[in-house]
């Protein structure tokens, strides 16, 4: 398989994982951060419009200087990245409009879930050890997303459906869309130079929210987007979610996964929604059961799983 020239030089498994934890704790700090903006007044659209638009100017000065090359296949594989980013990032973002930040984490955790057999359904192989750390991550996801009682009366799948709001639906498929983009990744970053893909796919998702935002009415839109974006409950949230949730960890992401596969990828992704259930309950002062307590340590052990047991039995 060919690979860009330009390409960085291969990263150690350890470098590897450090930045996949990285990257999940920025993302899990995303989570409040959105939560900030929206509530001082700006909409989804400016929101995102902001985020990636200013993101993919940072980028584009980044390649710029490093003088990586633009080439054809690269620029492909990050337009059809960024169309699912931007299914991603709407979906998700419009979904806490009608969910709490710790739902909203949780529930984005269930491509967990999603990637293995998303990665098997493709042809992919899966680790045994990656694959058997995705399932008990899913419990525990499970327990975090569905406390008894916490919710709600009734108890069992139904009922669990049953009580998804449009917000928590949204962020379903916001899991979903988190899957496919994880394997595509898995694949692309092995033929294409991880800040172009980086970048050409934060474009892209920048065009489209933009175009997007422009056709919405008010308040949707961008017509109370100079009024909103100085404040600095929205002006600082914006840069964050900017600098280091988009620009630094989409590098990150794309770097990472030269070295490792979707499905343990995944399973490092858990750190994400423990980091904002945990920012939930001390920054948002949002409730959390003992149950969730114990779905987080669930998904630790998940990891642990995920990430020794390859060293220690090749598995």
């Amino acid at each position: 398989m060919h690979r860009d020239s330009s390409q960085s030089a291969a990263i150690s498994h350890p470098t590897a994982v450090l930045l996949i934890a990285s990257t999940a704790v920025i993302w899990g700090f995303g989570f409040p951060m959105t939560r900030f903006a929206l509530d001082g007044g700006i909409s989804v659209g400016g929101l995102m419009s902001v985020r990636f638009v200013l993101a993919g100017v940072l980028m584009a000065g980044i390649i710029r200087v490093r003088h990586i090359p633009i080439v054809r296949r690269g620029l492909l594989d990050g337009f059809w990245l960024g169309l699912v980013l931007a299914g991603i990032f709407w979906s998700q973002t419009d979904g806490m409009r009608f969910t709490t930040t710790g739902k909203s984490g949780f529930i984005t955790g269930l491509y967990v879930l999603f990637t293995p057999f998303i990665a098997i359904a493709v042809g992919q192989r899966v680790k045994l050890a990656s694959t058997v750390g995705a399932v008990i991550a899913s419990y525990g996801l499970y327990l975090l997303v569905h406390p008894a009682g916490g919710w709600g009366g009734g108890h069992g799948t139904w009922s669990f459906v049953a009580q998804m709001n449009r917000g928590d639906l949204e962020t379903l498929l916001c899991a979903f869309l988190c899957a496919i983009h994880l394997v595509m990744m898995g694949v692309f970053t092995r033929r294409s130079n991880a800040w172009l893909l980086a970048g050409s796919q934060v474009a892209v998702c920048g065009v489209v929210s933009v175009v997007l935002c422009a056709c919405l009415p008010a308040p949707y839109g961008f017509q109370n987007l100079t009024h909103t974006l100085w404040q600095p409950t929205v002006f600082g949230p914006a840069i964050y979610l900017a600098l280091f949730s988009t620009v630094f960890a989409f590098w990150g992401q794309a770097l990472a996964q030269t070295r490792l596969g979707p499905a343990e990828a995944a399973v490092l992704f858990c750190i994400e929604p423990v980091t904002a259930a945990i920012l939930s309950v001390f920054w948002l002062k949002e409730p959390m059961t003992g149950q969730q307590v114990l779905g987080g340590g669930v998904i630790v052990v998940a990891m642990i799983v995920a990430s020794a047991l390859p060293y220690m039995f090749d598995w």
